[in-house]
This record gives structure tokens, sequence and C-alpha cells, in this order.
């Protein structure tokens, strides 16, 4: 039931995070910004989980033994992850320019961010314990401020899921015929895998939790100083 709660508390964490950029979307609308503004509002606010996501790409793109080119943080029109409807390009919150990578690379490569920004939910979630029960303050808000950050953003953009798609199918074909030929799949879980993923869920159910406090925020706003428009 632990390991079961991970997906489903990762995808609270995915749609709250859409139902964030919604409420953004809405209260910059309402003060006459565009799209345009919303996006350069958005990489201002989430800078420190953008440089933290590319930044896996670009160590796990050297681990594997990728060539890297440009690293770029601020958002930049091209093929990316953010359609901007009005002008009808795509916008690139961030990248990493890698040579063409093989599936091996290309899986690592592209889940780095989901990975390294997992770990650091939970190195973070443990740092905002300490420092409530010590009653710090401002390394609460500080430590807060870049765990609501990473918590937005090192889910995987559709250009990194692509990577993955490779080495995904060939393990899936793998397991098939394994299956197929009567091996055995699935073994309990262990103690350890289990409060592994108690630690996990725990964290990401957190994470929404925190998005939902904003949204509420962020829809009271909207509604009571908006009221007349």
């Amino acid at each position: 039931m632990s390991v079961a709660l991970v997906p489903l508390s990762l995808l609270l964490l995915f749609f709250s995070k859409r139902w964030l950029t919604i409420e953004i979307s809405r209260l910059v609308h309402r003060f006459g910004g565009g799209h345009q503004s919303l996006i350069v509002i958005w990489s201002v606010i989430f800078l420190p989980g953008t440089v933290i996501h590319e930044m896996s790409h670009f160590f796990f793109a050297i681990i594997t033994g990728a060539r890297t080119g440009k690293i770029e943080i601020f958002p930049e029109y091209l093929e990316g992850d953010w359609e901007d409807e009005e002008e009808g390009r795509s916008v690139a919150l961030g990248y990493v320019q890698t040579q063409k990578l093989n599936p091996i690379q290309g899986f690592f490569v592209g889940t780095a961010p989901f990975i390294v920004g997992m770990f650091l939910l939970v190195w973070l979630a443990s740092l905002l314990q300490t420092s409530y029960a010590s009653g710090q303050i401002l390394f609460l808000c500080l430590q807060g401020y870049l765990f609501f950050t990473v918590a937005n953003s090192f889910f995987p953009s559709w250009s990194d899921i692509r990577q993955t798609l490779p080495l995904v199918i060939i393990a899936l074909v793998c397991l098939l015929i394994a299956w197929t030929l009567g091996l055995q799949l699935f073994i309990r879980p262990t103690a350890q895998i289990v409060t592994l993923a108690d630690t996990i869920s725990a964290t990401f159910l957190f994470s929404s939790v925190f998005n939902l406090l904003i949204i509420g925020g962020l829809f009271l706003t909207n509604k009571v100083f908006f009221r007349t428009r």
C-alpha cells in the first residue's frame, strides 16, 4: 500500500502544480499582463527550481559521457514545453543543449531533474521539520521557498519524456518477454523500500498541501479584489 501511494501522491502534486499555474495566470491577467508577462513572472518565482532542473540535466549528461553545449535558465522562444498561444511559438523556461543521446543516456539525462528533485524534496522536508522545531524562522522561510520551487520544477518536460521513451520501451518489452516465459517479475517490497516509499509519498503529499494553501490564497485574492471585473 505504501508503494502504491507514491504514484498517487505524485499525481496529486502534478495536478496541484497545474492548478497553481492557472491561478497565477488568472492573477497576472487580472492586472493586465499577457502571456509573456506570465512566463517572465513564473520564471522569476521559480528560478531556483529551474536552475536545479537544468543543472541536473547537465551533470547527468557529463556522468553518462554525453557532450553538452549551451545552458539556459531563462525563458526563450524555441521548441520547448510551454506553448505560447498568442505568438504561436513554444517557450522553453530553460534548457541544456546535448549531443544526440543513446537510449541509456537519454533515460538518465531525461529523468535527472525528477531524481535529483525527489531526493532534494525529502532532504528539504527534514530541514523544514528541524527549523520549525528550533524556531528558526528565517531558515524556515528560505527552506520553504526552495522546497516550493523545487516541488514545482522537478517534473520532466515533454522533451525530457521523449528522451526517456526508448529505454522505457525496451524495458517494457523485456518485462513482457520475461512474463511470457513465466519468470518471477515481482518480489515483496523490503522494509527499507516500504520506509522509503512512505517518506517519498509523505513528501509529495506535503508538497501538494503547500501548493493548495498558496492556490487558496491566490483564489481568494482573485475573488476578493476583482469581484467587480
